[in-house]
Order: structure tokens, then sequence, then C-alpha cells
């Protein structure tokens, strides 16, 4: 089965929602090493909600971590993971997409798009 997505649109600079836009939020020369550690934290409380099947919890708690550290692609990884559990497909999609603009090396990625 091949799932096919509409095109995204432009939007003005600033106007982005959604799981791009925390992107920008970070500082120049990446996050510190304390916000490093809050990101980590909110990831396991992540693994743990999907271990328990509660996927809106998980995309929250990984969402946090994202905000906290962008650069990681395993948060964005693991987001698409929670929404694909719960049937959504399109944003799993776009978080797959999120994890392999940040590292293209990064394998897992490739799977959550159905590559692997």
């Amino acid at each position: 089965m091949f799932i096919s997505r509409p095109r995204k649109r432009s939007m003005p600079a600033g106007s982005q929602s959604g799981p791009s836009s925390s992107a920008s939020s970070i500082p120049k020369g990446g996050p510190s090493a304390e916000d490093k550690a809050k990101a980590e934290k909110h990831k396991q409380s992540g693994n743990a909600l999907m271990s328990s099947k509660k996927y809106d919890e998980a995309i929250a708690s990984y969402s946090e971590a994202i905000a906290l550290d962008s650069a990681n692609p395993i948060y964005y990884s693991n987001r698409a993971a929670a929404y694909s559990s719960k049937g959504d497909h399109l944003s799993a999609v776009g978080d797959a997409e999120l994890a392999l603009a940040t590292d293209p090396s990064f394998v897992k990625a490739y799977h959550r798009l159905g590559f692997v």
C-alpha cells in the first residue's frame, strides 16, 4: 500500500505550525546540556507512554523533547511511531521526513517511511 500525500503549500515565514516549527526556536549553537537532558527525560516518558499505548500523551512528550532539542532525529522518529500507532500515517511520514532532514543517515527514519 502506498500513501499519497498532498503537496505542501508554501506559507509566509514565521506562520508555519506543526512539527517543523520548533526547529527555529533552538538558539544558535544548539541546545544547552541542561535542555538536552530535559529532552531525554521527555523521550523516556514518551517511550513509557508508548508501552502503555497512550499515543496522544507519548506524542506530547516527544513534542516537548523536540522543542528542547530539535536536532535529534530520534525524537522525530519516535513521534512518527506514535502517530503511526494511532493511525495518523500522514503525520508519521512528516516526522520521518523531519528526522531525515535532521540526519540523512538515520536509518530508522527510512524504516518509518517503509523503505527498509
